[in-house]
């Protein structure tokens, strides 16, 4: 299994990053052109937040007017009047609030959905260099958690957090209204709450974001040990693959009780500050500090409904206080999230050309082509001075040690990485003018490793490409030789493969991504021949289909057997990024160079086969 270090697992969340308060603002601004299409939605949330804030705002001056006048007083009809309006207020808020919440989710979750697509799209169109330097657990957290918790954050954050707002505003005129001596005493304690919040939200930040690295590189693991487990098993690296495993799991979990640990105490903190406010206010009347404002009188004539409407504005001031310290942790993991999903789509890594091609034909033509991984580098590079002529119709072996350049000759054919020097033409087109998708689409690769998806084998062979219809695909297993195991099977090619081909043999497998490479009747070939040992059926089968696939077709194989190489056109000769030989298997066997030491060692299934 791979393993990369975990500035790699970041690597695409580092183009965008905010900085502070204006940052984080104008990280929330540019969500603004994916929710724009159901503003209706977001004007309608926003109009409803004033008409909650007057609501809740207006409940503690009824119940003190209930108080005073229909309780204290007797008076039961206005008694009745005040719980009327109480009533009628606490309904009409309830409602409001049900509207907002249900217009700001559906504004939310639509642009969550379009958003979630274009990252997808873009992570699909970045190139080969992008996803090799960015562990596959991080871009799985961009497109799933990272979207989940910016849904989450959005609804009980930041839309919750304006409504809040709101209330305190209202809170605040109304404990003026009340008693302004009260409001200024409890108002007082403001600066101390706004620096703990501000304390809290900073730490939870750097918490938060710390547990989303630490969980991109847990999903990451976890994916590769999932993908791999049939060679640990083998390797018999269980044991050290769950401790490995422990050890992050353990650093996650760490690093998320971090986060619940300050949550809790930034609730704790506020809590008592809105107890000693209580009491400080309730000391200032008992000790005659405090006059009705109305009245003017002593403070020990303040009427019932003034001293519980009070309590009821502090409890009104400081509960969304608490909650908005939460909240404000719910608002830095939002930021977060907005930062990682614009750091990936901020990624500008295309390969160049645009020129769509309706097909390709004629001679592929490599002319003194260098290239490497990394321009900055000081090794040497991959590839030095390639030059070569593959004739259409005809095939070409690409041969050599591991690390010797010949994937690489592939990767900058089909066009997954460009910077190359020299020229790439493919008849009387320059590689570099063509647009990637559209060359490809003219091209098959058939990788070492068989990728197989959950679905039927007819899905697997055409997979939903445009212009592939279910005759192209019984064509193309016919012609390859797949036709009668399908058939064989329960359905057919409506057969459900499970997982990564579990169900089937490796020849089987094989023959199977054979028929996907012919189904679209492609002009060139690419083959990466499998290293592994296989069965002698399976080994049998294959070869067969390896032959059908060469005949009249242009055609490069990077060959590890010697049956193969046998049966190509032309053969090169990789060491070290250069090609060292060339010619076809009696050729360059007869010279008795590099070829025949690879032919009778590294290329022969079986010492019968050395020439």
């Amino acid at each position: 299994m791979r393993t990369r270090s975990l500035s790699h697992a970041s690597a695409g969340d580092s183009h965008a990053t905010s900085t502070g308060f204006l940052g984080d603002l104008r990280g929330l601004g540019r969500l603004w052109p994916y929710l724009r299409q159901d503003r209706r939605l977001i004007w309608l949330a926003a109009a409803l937040i004033p008409i909650i804030s007057a609501l809740q705002s207006a409940l503690p001056l009824i119940l003190r007017q209930t108080i005073d006048q229909g309780v204290i007083k007797g008076d039961s009809g206005k008694l009745l009047i005040g719980s009327a309006f109480y009533l009628v207020a606490v309904a009409t808020e309830y409602l409001a609030r049900s509207g907002q919440t249900i217009a700001s989710s559906l504004a939310v979750l639509r642009m969550i959905k379009i958003m979630r697509d274009k990252v997808m799209r873009h992570v699909l169109d970045l190139p080969a260099s992008y996803h090799d330097r960015t562990l596959s657990g991080t871009l799985v957290t961009r497109a799933t958690s990272d979207f989940d918790n910016l849904s989450e954050s959005l609804n009980l954050g930041v839309l919750n957090s304006i409504v809040d707002v709101a209330v305190l505003i209202g809170c605040v005129i109304g404990m003026f209204l009340l008693n302004w001596h009260l409001a200024l005493v409890a108002l007082a304690i403001l600066p101390l709450v706004t620096w703990v919040v501000q304390w809290f939200s900073a730490a939870l930040k750097t918490a938060m974001t710390r547990a989303r690295v630490k969980i991109a590189t847990l999903n990451a693991y976890t994916q590769e040990c999932f993908y791999g487990h049939t060679t640990l098993k083998l390797l018999g690296a269980e044991k050290t693959v769950a401790a490995t495993y422990d050890k992050l799991n353990t650093e996650y979990r760490d690093a998320q009780m971090s986060s619940v640990i300050l949550d809790a105490a930034m609730f704790a903190v506020l809590d008592g500050i809105a107890s000693i406010t209580l009491g400080l206010v309730l000391w200032l009347i008992v000790s005659g500090f405090i006059a009705d404002s109305a009245s003017g009188a002593s403070a020990s004539v303040i009427t019932a409904g003034v001293l519980v409407a009070f309590v009821q504005y502090i409890q009104q001031l400081f509960e969304p206080l608490k909650q908005l310290g939460n909240k404000m942790a719910m608002l830095q993991g939002a930021f977060t999230s907005i930062d990682r999903v614009f750091g990936v789509l901020g990624r500008d890594e295309r390969i160049e050309g645009n020129q769509a091609v309706s097909k390709i034909s004629g001679d592929i033509v490599f002319s003194d082509v260098s290239f490497s991984y990394h321009k900055d580098a000081v090794q040497a590079p991959v590839l030095r001075g390639i030059s070569f002529a593959l004739k259409a119709g005809h095939s070409l072996a690409l041969v050599g040690a591991t690390g010797s350049g010949k994937s690489t000759i592939i990767k900058l054919l089909t066009k997954l990485y460009d910077g190359y020097s020299g020229a790439i033409k493919i008849g009387p087109l320059d590689l570099k003018d063509l647009e990637p998708t559209s060359l490809r689409s003219h091209m098959a690769v058939v990788p070492q490793d068989i990728a197989l998806f959950d679905g039927t084998i007819a899905f697997n062979i055409g997979l939903e490409r445009p212009g592939v219809e279910r005759q192209h695909m019984i064509k193309a297993a016919q012609e390859i030789g797949a036709a009668a195991f399908i058939d064989r099977l329960p359905g057919g090619y409506d057969y459900e493969i499970r997982e990564q081909g579990g169900n089937l043999s490796q020849g089987q497998k094989q023959l199977i991504v054979f028929a996907r490479a012919l189904v679209t009747s492609p002009a060139v070939i690419v083959l990466d021949e499998a290293t592994s040992s296989i069965d002698p059926e399976s080994e049998t089968i294959i070869q067969e289909a390896t032959g059908r696939l060469l005949a009249h077709r242009t055609v490069i194989v990077i060959a590890h057997r010697l049956s193969t190489v046998r049966r190509c056109d032309q053969i090169l000769v990789m060491n070290q990024g250069q090609i060292v030989e060339r010619g076809n298997h009696a050729q360059l066997y007869a010279a008795g160079g590099f070829y025949r030491q690879l032919a009778a060692t590294t290329l022969a299934e079986t010492p019968s086969e050395a020439p």
